[in-house]
């Protein structure tokens, strides 16, 4: 009796612990799905703070967090549904509302409308990029990280290769140990086993399609350069879908454009795949601000 008692006690116990357990988990779930990011940080200029780590750029921010700022400081922060970016100057102390930044200490924020739309997805994947750059190059030092990379291959194609362009008439670029060639060129449509669309020879290590030849939108096409008959190398590329094409033209900022604008266009630029127009952004966003090295390492 005192056996089926005892079993009886403690599958009730357990019915209980599983019950609680289950509700914890739903309240759980609850509150991830009610703490997901709403807004990310555009920019990062001197000493910032969010809650009570250092402030990061491309760091996710949630409502509720806060962020603080310091007498020279600056920081961007953009809401990813509505696009508006708030620029925070310090000193202050200011908190994510659902829609809005609030200033607790300090000037209230400045706000601009854009029509920038980045994904959640995107944002988070820049983020653990940029944390995982900053990390390496602050714990090994830009220097000892340019010195232990290993050298590249002297002939090579460099663009495009292997990536989506955002122009129908993209510039080519490869590396060669003959730097005043002559160069042999030829392009052609991957799909297609007709005769090259172009070919051209190049004493330089560039070369620009005429004026009156443009590729066209959404088809892959094979390049390749040969030197004295023996090949530099040869490589794909794709050119974006007509309406991305219509959408980089619409979106890409002004020569004058600030930093968070420029930043904004790279990020885009990846989402459609344009992985190497990207990257060139982020290495000229690298030298002008210096004080964001994790930069560099989103430009390699």
């Amino acid at each position: 009796m005192n056996l089926k008692l005892n079993l009886k006690l403690n599958l009730k116990s357990n019915q209980r612990t599983f019950a609680m357990l289950s509700l914890f988990g739903a309240f759980a779930v609850c509150g991830i799905a009610h703490a997901q990011g709403i807004a990310f940080i555009t920019d990062v200029k001197g000493e910032a703070t969010l809650d009570a780590n250092k402030a990061g750029l491309m760091a996710e921010l949630k409502k509720g967090n806060r962020l603080g700022c310091t007498k020279a400081c600056e920081v961007g922060v953009m809401y990813l549904q509505s696009g508006k970016e708030f620029v925070l100057k310090g000193p202050g102390d200011f908190v994510v509302g659902e829609a809005e930044v609030a200033a607790k200490v300090g000037p209230p924020p400045k706000m601009r409308e854009t029509d920038w739309k980045v994904s959640g997805k995107t944002v988070n994947a820049f983020a653990q990029a940029t944390s995982s750059a900053s990390i390496r190059m602050r714990s090994i030092g830009v220097a000892s990280s340019l010195k232990n990379d290993a050298l590249p291959p002297a002939e090579r194609l460099i663009y495009p290769t292997k990536t989506t362009v955002v122009s129908l008439q993209p510039a080519f670029r490869w590396a060669s140990l003959h730097e005043k060639g002559r160069f042999d060129f030829e392009l052609r449509s991957v799909s297609s086993s007709a005769r090259p669309i172009y070919k051209s020879t190049a004493n330089v290590t560039n070369i620009k399609l005429p004026g009156n030849l443009k590729l066209k939108p959404d088809v892959e096409y094979a390049w390749t350069v040969k030197s004295a008959g023996m090949e530099v190398g040869t490589s794909t590329f794709k050119t974006l879908p007509a309406h991305s094409l219509e959408l980089t033209q619409k979106r890409k900022p002004l020569d004058k454009a600030g930093f968070s604008d420029w930043l904004l266009y790279a990020l885009t630029l990846q989402e459609l795949g344009a992985s190497q127009d990207a990257s060139e952004i982020f290495e000229k966003l690298a030298k002008d601000r210096p004080d964001l090295p994790e930069l560099a390492e989103l430009g390699k």
